[in-house]
């Protein structure tokens, strides 16, 4: 399960910012952002992406920092409500892009 993944990881004390509202852009700037991601791919040899857990969020998976994150809840004493096996999380769209450019051999 993955609540009980974070179980597992080890304590420590600074784990940065914790419960963060999300921030969204506009639809005319998020047009604008994709296509100078677009651009910079094309025009690469290489890309790396590093991405955090919030990319599985909308899988059902918990984040660990943002607002129901697993280590924002359990500085209040609760856990995730979502608890969805790892196994049965349906890769999200962010997923899929990165498995695509994977497969255009980006």
């Amino acid at each position: 399960m993955s609540c009980s993944y974070a179980d597992g990881l080890s304590p420590y004390e600074n784990k940065g910012v914790l419960g963060l509202d999300e921030k969204y852009d506009t639809t005319e700037n998020l047009q604008l952002k994709c296509g100078i991601l677009t651009e910079w791919i094309n025009t690469s040899r290489h890309v790396v992406v590093h991405t955090g857990a919030g990319i599985s969020t909308s899988a059902g998976i918990p984040d660990f920092r943002g607002p129901s994150g697993v280590w924002t809840l359990e500085e209040k004493g609760l856990k995730p409500k979502n608890n969805i096996s790892f196994d049965e999380a349906v890769p999200t769209k962010t997923h899929m892009a990165l498995k695509k450019l994977t497969e255009i051999g980006k």
